[in-house]
């Protein structure tokens, strides 16, 4: 009994599940969504390189094993000592072949590296702030695309609303002509006008249907989801209409500062190319021979300065390079924080717009309603003719659809300014 009660308690949840809400659609597709795990995947990645730049500071342990046989006497005699197998009687005119197994360690120990592995560091570390934001980016990007999409889904079926009405309506004034015409006073010219309207009615419902059903279709693809249908919730979307005076925090422009960053720090990377480096090293090894069967271990320890003094002016074209690289990030940053204004100006005009479009459609449905009463009682009564019936008809309706249209599109220009100030879809 209770894995009854369980499965069903699941299966209700799998259906509420089914039909989303906005809030529901942008947690999901948050999580689920390709364009996220890869916005993930990059990030991965950067932390990958400033592990990279960071390994540049710890030393170099390496092992290393060969073995060697030989006859050449340079060779011959080397190994012989490092064996400790030296012997009077060897006769270097006419030396034996010997053989050496040789085990060494080695260890780089980085003392300076003319500032190049902090400047790469930072670089990395720049990098991976950048990706941090800009895969913040994506998901604010991700949730208004799911908004829009979602929207739409939703006005569409405000759209099928409006049309199934009109459908009624026409079927309803379809009825009333005809009654006329059997009492004999009405032509059969209103009787096809009225039916010819009443199909053009189902041809538009057929249209909106398949316009929702493309709606929800792309809203699946942007959950990531592979299968299945989608049907949106009635409820209407909370979008929290941002302060007036909110200033834009978009993480594009953070992440386009975090690369001014990175290049400011590549440039010092390269400007190492003209000092020293310097670094230590030591190496512990030993060797045993099988053909004289001697033994010995060796060390040996030591600190290397290297100091390039010309490199045909390598190093001042990748400082050069990196100069260029830096002013057009510059440019770049420009560029989007005048973007970004124009984005912001266009959404707050766009609310605006929207919200006085929708108070005036409120008032001419209600006069489009009245309108459409009063045709309506005239006609029957025989004082008007049918197309002015359906002229009233169509009125009302393309009221209902500017309406609907209104009021999704104050919706989306909420959703447009939330995103333009760099604000998720979903909260304050």
């Amino acid at each position: 009994m209770k894995r009854v009660i369980g499965f069903l308690i699941g299966m209700s949840a799998l259906a509420q599940a089914e039909t989303l809400t906005l809030e529901q659609a942008v947690a999901e597709a948050l999580a689920g969504s390709p364009d996220g795990r890869v916005a993930e995947a990059r990030l991965e990645a950067a932390q990958a390189v400033l592990l990279q730049a960071e390994s540049a500071f710890q030393p170099r342990l390496s092992l290393e094993s060969s073995y060697l046989r030989t006859n050449q006497p340079v060779s011959v005699f080397g190994t012989v000592l490092n064996q400790r197998a030296f012997s009077p009687a060897l006769n270097f005119n006419d030396v034996p072949d010997v053989d050496n197994w040789n085990t060494r360690g080695v260890l780089s120990v980085p003392i300076y590296a003319g500032g190049r592995n902090v400047a790469n560091r930072d670089a990395a570390q720049a990098g991976l702030a950048a990706t941090g934001h800009g895969g913040e980016a994506v998901r604010q990007a991700l949730g208004y695309e799911v908004a829009k999409t979602w929207l739409m889904a939703w006005q569409t079926r405000s759209l099928k609303k409006a049309a199934d009405a009109a459908v009624v309506a026409f079927e309803k004034n379809l009825d009333l002509v005809k009654k006329r015409q059997d009492a004999g006073s009405a032509l059969k010219a209103d009787l096809l006008d009225m039916e010819v309207r009443l199909a053009q009615a189902k041809e538009d419902r057929v249209h909106v249907e398949n316009a929702n059903a493309l709606a929800r279709h792309a809203l699946r693809n942007l959950l990531g989801r592979e299968q299945g249908e989608i049907q949106i919730s009635s409820q209407a979307p909370r979008l929290a209409v941002p302060a007036g005076d909110a200033a834009a925090e978009r993480p594009e422009l953070r992440a386009a500062l975090e690369r001014e960053r990175a290049v400011e720090a590549q440039i010092r990377a390269a400007k190492a190319g003209w000092k020293p480096q310097v670094q230590a090293f030591g190496s512990v090894e030993h060797n045993r021979g099988g053909v004289l069967d001697g033994h010995g271990s060796n060390y040996t320890a030591g600190v290397m300065l290297k100091w390039n003094l010309w490199d045909g002016r390598q190093t001042r074209g990748m400082v050069d390079e990196a100069a260029a690289q830096l002013r057009a990030a510059q440019e770049e940053t420009r560029k989007l924080r005048l973007g970004i204004d124009l984005e912001v100006t266009q959404a707050r005009l766009s609310l605006k717009e929207a919200q006085e479009r929708l108070q005036v459609s409120e008032r001419v449905i209600e006069q489009a309603e009245e309108s459409v009463e009063l045709t309506r009682d005239r006609f029957d009564q025989g004082l008007s003719l049918s197309t002015q019936l359906i002229d009233a008809e169509t009125a009302l309706t393309a009221a209902r659809v500017r309406r609907a249209q209104a009021e999704t599109d104050r919706l989306l220009a909420v959703a447009a300014l939330r995103r333009a100030l760099g604000l998720q879809q979903v909260g304050e």
